[in-house]
């Protein structure tokens, strides 16, 4: 049985198996050092505005001591709610809704660093930023939506529930599988021409199915970036700028491509045989 359906078509050869398996991570990481910190920047450059944003908003917020400005800087983003409550200041999340196509030429270019093969910097980059405007645009604003809900509901239950600790594991759960699926959104983005439930829909069922390797990856990044936030948190905005941006990027794309290559290439690979599918999408590899 075909895992994400038959009736593909693809141009080229692409990477054999015997050339993925011969990856090493580091190996990568070292010879594109240079490269990822490149990319790194010209993806805070496209995005200036909306990192601006965030940055205006919330450094109010970190270096003020007084308690009453705190919550002057709270209450004038708060939204009230018909039934009298209110929700969480909203005003943080809306520049992370339009960072979508560049961070899909930006995967563009770390996802073929990751399976060793060749990518124009910025060129590249500008290129598939284009490409994948609109679909980047909404799943970025998709993405962020969610995670704005999630927050709000966890926020709320924990105010409003007694089994606080059961709540917690809940969230701690379904956090950790809605980041471990946004491993796959745009790695299948800029690989497949599919439509956006379905890119969301194998994000998913990637997420789950590798789920502790990806918890792995997940718990990796989220401890350097906390390590770094909680000891030296200047040098962790200025790393943000020129490297980790991509650095994360680069190590979510090299385990991300390892299970796409394993699972979705290699059904392009076999378009031969005529198998029942359990999806009902069509799966073409973009050029």
């Amino acid at each position: 049985m075909g895992l994400f359906g038959n009736n593909y078509s693809r141009p080229g050869k692409g990477i054999s198996k015997e050339e993925a398996a011969k990856r090493n991570y580091f190996d990568i990481l070292g010879r594109k050092f240079w490269k990822i910190v490149q990319v790194n920047m010209l993806y805070v450059l496209v995005n200036i505005l909306f990192f601006g944003a965030f940055v205006f908003m919330i450094l109010p917020v970190i270096f003020t001591s007084d308690e009453a400005v705190l919550n002057e800087i709270m209450n004038s983003l708060i939204i009230p709610v018909v039934t009298g409550k209110t929700l969480i200041p909203i005003g943080y999340f809306i520049p992370f809704c339009f960072i979508g196509p560049a961070t899909a030429g930006l995967t563009y270019v770390l996802r073929n660093y990751a399976k060793q093969e060749h990518a124009f910097m910025a060129s590249d980059f500008f290129e598939h930023t284009k490409k994948n405007l609109k679909q980047g645009l909404l799943a970025s604003t998709i993405m962020t939506a969610v995670t704005y809900l999630f927050i709000t509901a966890v926020i709320f239950y924990l105010n409003h529930v007694a089994f606080k600790a059961l709540i917690v594991a809940v969230a701690v759960i379904v956090g950790a599988i809605l980041i471990c699926a946004s491993f796959y959104v745009y790695p299948i983005m800029v690989t497949f021409d599919m439509k956006l439930r379905y890119i969301f829909k194998n994000s998913l069922i990637f997420a789950l199915a590798k789920l502790p390797q990806n918890v792995f990856i997940m718990l990796v990044i989220l401890a350097v970036h906390a390590l770094l936030i909680w000891y030296l948190p200047l040098v962790w905005a200025l790393l943000m700028c020129v490297f980790l941006i991509g650095w994360s990027s680069y190590t979510m794309n090299y385990y991300a491509w390892h299970v796409i290559n394993k699972h979705m290439m290699s059904q392009i690979e076999n378009n031969e045989e005529k198998e029942e599918s359990v999806f009902d999408d069509n799966l073409v590899e973009k050029k």
